[in-house]
């Protein structure tokens, strides 16, 4: 049987209104090692929520370097900063984020499952598949 753990935080991105206004945005994310390539972040912001699977290596390279080609993109912007875009067929949003925060949750998910450790047990996976 495979042993799962959870590893999870609550922190405070700004979103970047296609005007230029920033208003701030929870952002839950959530790393669980029988998943252990991604990352769930969940936007909550008053009455509205957005949910999105991210790559746990991208996160990681966006810390350091511009990166991602899809969907979601991140780089750091200078200082503290990073900044998250995530395009869906008819928006772009744009977010800034602290590295430091991002690092310190991303250092706790490979205490959790270091890299090139990630395994995915599949049984499990097909029960909840066909669950």
């Amino acid at each position: 049987m495979f042993n799962e753990t959870r590893v999870g935080t609550v922190t405070v991105v700004e979103f970047v209104r296609p005007d230029g206004s920033i208003e701030p945005m929870n952002v839950d994310l959530q790393y669980r090692s029988d998943d252990p390539h991604a990352v769930t972040m969940r936007f909550q912001a008053r009455d509205q929520e957005s949910t999105w699977l991210v790559g746990r290596e991208l996160l990681a390279d966006g810390l350091l370097a511009p990166t991602g080609l899809g969907d979601v993109r991140l780089r750091p912007e200078g200082g503290d900063v990073l900044v998250l875009e995530l395009f869906t067929e008819d928006s772009h949003a744009v977010f800034h984020m602290s590295a430091e925060e991002l690092d310190r949750f991303l250092r706790s998910t490979y205490a959790a499952v270091p890299a090139g450790r990630e395994v995915v047990d599949f049984e499990l996976l097909l029960k909840n598949l066909l669950a």
